[in-house]
């Protein structure tokens, strides 16, 4: 998965506020653009949360169903995006039978191993430097704990602002402000230990 474009972050928090807005007042096609729009964004996160194909995509549908039959209960949402990665992460994690994650407690999914698969796109890499500097990034990852992996997801490849962040892992602002700093610093003591090109390019993303 790529990391997503920068774009107009306020032109498209209002133009999910109108999705929102019609999703409320009945509109089945305000709920299929908020679906079709973040679909495949919901399914990466999904996976890299659980790797769990099957789970992740009825949960993503369950997600969207209970919106539409929700719908005159809505409260107003600042942001829509990070309202559905927030449910998703929820629904991924509740307790549900065991046998559904292979005899695995669900509140210990995080705490296997966060499923960041990253790819030489993902980085834009020079074909000659893709083994190497997957490598490095690799044995960057080792030293990181889940939550900072998956801050440095949100942060790094889908531009979230702290605040969004927050709302996702149900964490204050501040609180991931303080991860996202403790991470750079991890990233920061790596520097004599790994290519500095590959851990400055991580660490300017988190900025």
């Amino acid at each position: 998965m790529k990391k997503l474009p920068v774009q107009n972050h306020n032109t498209e928090l209002e133009e999910d506020k109108a999705y929102w807005r019609g999703l409320k007042n009945d509109d089945s096609d305000a709920l299929k653009e908020l679906f079709t729009k973040y679909y495949d964004q919901l399914y990466f996160y999904g996976l890299k949360l659980l790797g769990k194909h099957d789970l992740v995509v009825d949960t993503i549908q369950d997600i969207f169903t209970a919106l539409w039959e929700n719908r005159h209960k809505l409260a107003e949402v600042q942001y829509i995006k990070a309202y559905l990665f927030a449910s998703l992460r929820n629904n991924i994690l509740k307790p549900r039978p065991s046998n559904v994650l292979n005899n695995s407690e669900p509140s210990t999914v995080l705490n296997q191993g966060f499923h960041f698969d990253l790819s030489p796109e993902d980085i834009y890499l020079e074909e000659e430097t893709n083994t190497e500097n997957r490598r490095i990034i690799e044995n960057l990852l080792k030293h990181l704990s889940p939550k900072q992996k998956e801050i440095i997801y949100l942060k790094f490849y889908n531009n979230y602002s702290n605040s969004e962040i927050g709302e996702i892992l149900s964490i204050k602002h501040q609180s991931v402000a303080n991860l996202l700093q403790r991470t750079i610093n991890k990233l920061r003591n790596r520097k004599k230990l790994d290519n500095l090109y590959v851990v400055n390019m991580l660490i300017t993303g988190l900025i």
